[in-house]
């Protein structure tokens, strides 16, 4: 019969003296076992269905050795009570931290496990003494231990080595009671009847799960098997008093009453059972390493109250809220209430774009699935398929210790720090572009300068000086790579990977999410304190981009707004004086596609300053040649520009005098028209006054000294 396991010695049977214990119970109070249904006469179950007064099988004068054995003995396919079967192969069996080959499965809560884990012998082994794991296990990762017995023997002589999935072992060591392995557990081996109780080649492995405690309660602690739960641990198979976690159970009317409730041992209402062995994961928080439980679902924030989901009755979350103990739709060991765990999480969570779907979210193409820890995070791959685009490949409920510090998990239950986390899938593969390396570039933005800085709910003005990933993109709304446009009639939207970001707008408010990609630039480059001198002395100085750009002065670059210059003959392609650009016109990756790369879009990084697309020289006296100012030529004509259409001197000024555009224009605005604003350094006063007028379409008036030369205004 499925599930059942040799009975032991009846030395080891009566060790404790419960037998003696349940005779006394049996004969002095009979009416203290009165059976509830559906364990009771309405179906033809009486004492002795599970007792017998002699020769009994089992420790509680069971009919069967074993309790989960004489559970199954009913509750199997074709059995007493079929209508619930359970079988030995249901047993939950989850990973992480199984035997390379082994895939997590099982659909109900163990009925063999404890502090120490489970342990299971191979098929092929012929020992009949028993081996019983003890203590209980403190490590931080979930691991299997292999015991492999090296050379045959009884107890004492006997010996064995022993391995596990995280590299540790031990070898030499001599069969006993209580032999330590690590992390807390032991264990100890037991002779049988006949000899050879224990062979060479035979092997045992040791399932060990993190955050187990024993069962603190008398009621449940007293029902243990060599510390081990079992059927009877967290089932009152007489009573049907206690309450369980289900609205729907009926209400316990007294003895003979109460079908339907579980027959719990405790009251399970609240989860008090769960919480009983899962206390540690027991927390309000998720900065404490676990989904938060015992508390009420906010309505805001990007989580609503589940509409499906059960809520003790206080509407608080318990760990039944997302665990189905038994008869779990996924055969994969997480016990899970559903098998659609993405829908399980967005019963509360509202943040994740499921109906687009979001990039990380479409299980047809783009959708994440954890290929591993590479960039610190231990956290293995995940290979089955069907958790593409789960929450699960980025986040675990129960957290995943930072491997530089395993006394804490990970923020946010990532299974990485941030960067590492999206670094993991974005450095080439599984994702095509890699975006790490651009981050490598001499120029980028400085993920490395913080980590784990921004926080949801942060203002949309950067106040702290950071930038992470998730300031720029949301993970649970972006959408896949789009081209960048070129000239455009309306501002670039802030559409894509740039999906769902908040931002500040041109007159200087937070927007949630922003509309347009230059109020996502905005948060850090516009009102946020401490900004970073520019590079450049202006005779105008501004490093605030968003007073650059709203419309407020002379000249602009048409980021938000068409220009104020009717007449610019120098652009090119479908470029006009109407055009719109976008930040990402300019700043960009130099090895993107814009760029004629196959990298990436967007100002990760880049090998040319001020993480410009392409080359821009600003020293002045560089030798001219058109590569050096391949930025500006990338709308503008060089032909056009050496033809003096839009000023007499512009050929002489680049080519002639080794004058930079940088040195007469502000690559981004200006109180003058034209984008003049001069480079200080290179321009001065003369007697006093630098000054630029413009006196018509083409043409204007200069006061100041440049290269040694003084003008005075100097008419072009």
């Amino acid at each position: 019969m499925p599930g059942l396991k040799r009975s032991r010695s009846l030395r080891r049977r009566l060790q404790g003296g419960r037998p003696v214990l349940l005779v006394i119970l049996l004969l002095v109070a009979p009416a203290a076992r009165a059976l509830d249904p559906a364990h009771d006469a309405s179906v033809n179950i009486d004492c002795s269905s599970c007792h017998t007064t002699h020769n009994s099988a089992g420790g509680s004068l069971t009919t069967v050795g074993g309790n989960g054995n004489l559970c199954l003995s009913c509750h199997v396919t074709g059995g007493f009570a079929g209508g619930f079967p359970f079988d030995d192969a249901d047993q939950a069996l989850p990973g992480p931290g199984l035997p390379s080959g082994t895939t997590p499965s099982g659909t109900s809560h163990r009925w063999d496990a404890g502090a120490a884990g489970h342990i299971k012998s191979d098929v092929g082994n012929t020992s009949v003494g028993e081996v019983v794991p003890g203590g209980a296990f403190n490590g931080k990762f979930p691991k299997t231990y292999t015991l492999t017995m090296t050379s045959s023997g009884d107890v004492g002589t006997a010996v064995f080595s022993w391995n596990d999935t995280l590299g540790g072992g031990g070898t030499g060591l001599t069969t006993g009671t209580g032999v330590s392995l690590d992390e807390g557990v032991t264990v100890s081996f037991f002779d049988a009847e006949t000899p050879p109780h224990f062979v060479a080649g035979d092997v045992w492995r040791i399932f060990v799960r993190t955050e187990i405690l024993s069962p603190a309660s008398p009621e449940m602690s007293s029902r243990l098997e060599d510390g081990r739960a079992m059927c009877s641990t967290c089932h009152n198979e007489h009573k049907q008093a206690k309450a369980p976690f289900d609205a729907s159970a009926p209400p316990y009317g007294g003895p003979g009453t109460g079908e339907g409730r579980h027959f719990m041992r405790i009251d399970n209402d609240e989860g008090a059972m769960c919480n009983d062995c899962h206390g540690l994961r027991v927390v309000q928080f998720a900065r404490d390493g676990s989904h938060p439980v015992d508390v009420t679902v906010p309505g805001s924030g990007g989580t609503q109250p589940p509409t499906t989901l059960p809520l003790d009755p206080n509407g608080r979350i318990a760990c039944m809220t997302c665990h189905q103990v038994h008869d779990s739709p996924a055969n994969d060991g997480s016990l899970l209430r559903s098998a659609d765990r993405v829908g399980l999480c967005v019963e509360c969570h509202t943040l994740a774009d499921t109906a687009t779907p979001a990039a990380h979210f479409d299980p047809s193409s783009s959708g994440a699935l954890w290929p591993g820890g590479q960039y610190g995070s231990t956290f293995p791959a995940i290979t089955d398929t069907s958790q593409t685009a789960s929450c699960a490949s980025c986040h675990q409920a129960h957290g995943w210790p930072d491997t530089a510090d395993t006394d804490r998990d990970y923020p946010r239950l990532q299974v990485d720090l941030e960067e590492n986390l999206c670094f993991t899938c974005h450095d080439g593969s599984p994702a095509t572009a890699d975006v790490r390396t651009d981050f490598q570039k001499s120029s980028a933005h400085p993920l490395s300068l913080v980590s784990e800085v921004h926080q949801p709910g942060e203002s949309a003005i950067v106040t702290t000086r950071h930038v992470e990933c998730e300031d720029c993109h949301g993970p649970h709304e972006a959408v896949g790579r789009i081209n960048l446009p070129g000239a455009a009639t309306a501002p670039r939207p802030a559409s894509g990977p740039l999906e769902g970001v908040q931002g500040v707008n041109l007159a200087g408010n937070a927007v949630n999410p922003s509309s347009y990609e230059y109020e996502l630039c905005f948060r850090c480059h516009a009102d946020s304190p401490n900004l970073p001198s520019a590079p450049t002395p202006r005779q105008f100085p501004e490093s605030n981009i968003r007073l650059e750009f709203n419309g407020s002065l002379a000249s602009y670059h048409p980021v938000a707004m068409a220009g104020t210059n009717s007449a610019v003959p120098s652009l090119i392609g479908d470029w006009d004086e109407n055009s719109l650009m976008s930040c990402t016109t300019c700043h960009n990756n130099d090895d993107g596609p814009v760029a004629g790369g196959s990298g990436a879009n967007g100002p990760h990084g880049s090998e040319w300053p001020h993480l410009l697309e392409r080359r821009y020289v600003t020293s002045d006296g560089t030798n001219f040649n058109t590569a050096n100012f391949a930025m500006c030529f990338k709308c503008h004509s060089w032909t056009e520009i050496e033809s003096d259409s839009s000023f007499g001197d512009h050929k002489k000024h680049i080519s002639g005098e080794d004058t930079p555009c940088n040195v007469c224009h502000d690559p981004h605005a200006s109180a003058n028209p034209k984008l003049i604003n001069f480079d200080t350094s290179v321009v001065l006063p003369f007697n006093g006054t630098l000054e630029y007028e413009s006196t018509g379409t083409h043409s204007g008036t200069c006061t100041l000294r440049c290269h040694g030369k003084n003008h005075n205004n100097w008419d072009y």
